[in-house]
C-alpha cells in the first residue's frame, strides 16, 4: 500500500473520504486546503484512507485520521500510522482517541502509544476523551 504526502490537489478526496468515515463534515474542505498549504501541518494520503498532523519543533499531533469504512479493517490506517511514526526528528507522537473506541485504542496500543491523561466528558455525548503519546528515543 503506498502512503504519500498531500498535495492541493488531494484536499477533494480527503474530504470525501472524511465525510464517509465520519459521517458529518468535521473536516470541512476549506481547512483541509488550509492545512495542506500550512508549513506545520501535514496530510498523508493513501488510496483509501488519511492522516491529518501538525508538527511543532520535536512534537507531532495526530488530529485526524479516516478510512473509507468501505476499506476499514485492511490495515489502511495501520499503514497511514506506521508512515507517520517513520518521520525523523519527532521525539513525541500525540493523539486523542474516544474512550468507547477501543478497536482505534488497540491500533494505537500495538504501535506503542500509551494513555497519559483522560479528559472527562469531554465530546457532546459526554464521553471521556483518552490522550494518548508514543515517547521515541
Amino acid at each position: 500500500m503506498i502512503v504519500k504526502l498531500a498535495q492541493i490537489k488531494d484536499a477533494q478526496t480527503i474530504y470525501q473520504i472524511g465525510l464517509a468515515a465520519f459521517g458529518t463534515e468535521q473536516l470541512p474542505l476549506s481547512v483541509i486546503e488550509h492545512e495542506i498549504a500550512s508549513p506545520r501541518a501535514s496530510y498523508f494520503i493513501s488510496s483509501s484512507g488519511f492522516v491529518g498532523v501538525t508538527h511543532i519543533l520535536d512534537e507531532l499531533e495526530i488530529n485526524y485520521l479516516a478510512v473509507d469504512p468501505k476499506q476499514q479493517g485492511q490495515g489502511q490506517g495501520r499503514a497511514l500510522l506506521e508512515a507517520v511514526l517513520a518521520l525523523s526528528g519527532v521525539h513525541r507522537f500525540l493523539l486523542e482517541v474516544a474512550a468507547d473506541n477501543v478497536v482505534a485504542q488497540a491500533l494505537y496500543q500495538k504501535l506503542g502509544f500509551s494513555e497519559y491523561y483522560r479528559r472527562r466528558a469531554y465530546y457532546r455525548n459526554g464521553e471521556d476523551a483518552i490522550m494518548m503519546e508514543k515517547i521515541n528515543d
